[in-house]
């Protein structure tokens, strides 16, 4: 009965939800309009979304943003946090019609917490246009071990090959996770965020290969900051890219977003 209830209130609020509406460019500190935004970011090679997770506003913004480059005729792919990209195959298979949606609403409840209803009209509106959806996590395990007992956990080769740097090396992005997050039980956390972060660059990087896609990358706001997955995917590719965020992000890094956390905010 309470999985019915919660079901119901999704959909109800989905249902009462509309597209955010105020626009701000955080470079020149003046209002825009969507219409404007979305002009802005149809050559761009990237586009970042930060959400709050499960926030119907912002996934309707996605699917919006998603339709916009698809109809204008811009060759599109999703890359999503929701999926670790182990498994990459059931993303496929959704696409290619070889698993129904009973089957694909299972495992996407086994692998991410947030309800799938926010997410499906973005997922089916992928699977009727043949939009490529790219998944783009890290393990949660190797993630979790990091964060606790520090980066020997993983391989130097691994490192390496992501082109992962410490948080020692960055102390912008060091002061804001350490705003963010606090937990006595990883001392290690910060570290294990930047590595959660460098995997999702470097996949993004590596399904952007040997194609012309605009990749739409759908993270948590934290994981789309300017200083976190778009600077360390220029490790890999110095592609042009733009970065939305809810302005409640500021709620999250305790300080207002500027042009090292966004391109454009919204309200």
């Amino acid at each position: 009965m309470k999985k019915i209830i919660i079901v119901f209130s999704v959909l109800f609020s989905m249902g009462c939800a509309s597209l955010p509406s105020h626009y701000v460019s955080l470079d020149h500190h003046t209002a825009e309009s969507l219409d404007a935004v979305l002009k802005k970011i149809e050559t761009e090679r990237v586009v970042f979304i930060g959400e709050i997770h499960g926030t119907t506003s912002i996934h309707l913004l996605q699917l919006k943003i998603i339709k916009y480059l698809h109809q204008r005729g811009r060759q599109v792919a999703v890359a999503l946090e929701a999926f670790p990209s182990g498994k990459q195959f059931i993303f496929n298979r959704w696409i290619e019609r070889t698993l129904d949606e009973h089957d694909f609403e299972g495992i996407y409840k086994e692998t991410w917490s947030v309800p799938y209803e926010y997410y499906r009209e973005i997922l089916m509106y992928a699977r009727e246009e043949n939009i490529p959806l790219i998944a783009i996590n890290a393990d949660n395990a190797m993630i979790g071990a990091v964060s606790k007992y520090g980066l020997h956990q993983v391989s130097e080769d691994f490192l390496r090959e992501i082109k992962f740097t410490d948080c020692s090396t960055d102390a912008q992005y060091k002061e804001i996770i350490g705003k963010t997050y606090h937990a006595a039980e990883f001392p290690f956390l910060c570290d294990g965020q930047r590595l959660r972060d460098s995997v999702m660059a470097y996949n993004i990087a590596h399904a952007m290969r040997g194609n012309k896609a605009t990749m739409v990358v759908l993270v948590g706001a934290t994981h789309a900051m300017k200083i976190a997955v778009p600077r360390m995917l220029q490790s890999h590719d110095a592609v042009s890219y733009t970065v939305l965020m809810p302005e409640t992000v500021s709620r999250i890094i305790r300080r207002p977003p500027d042009l090292d956390i966004a391109d454009y905010i919204w309200d």
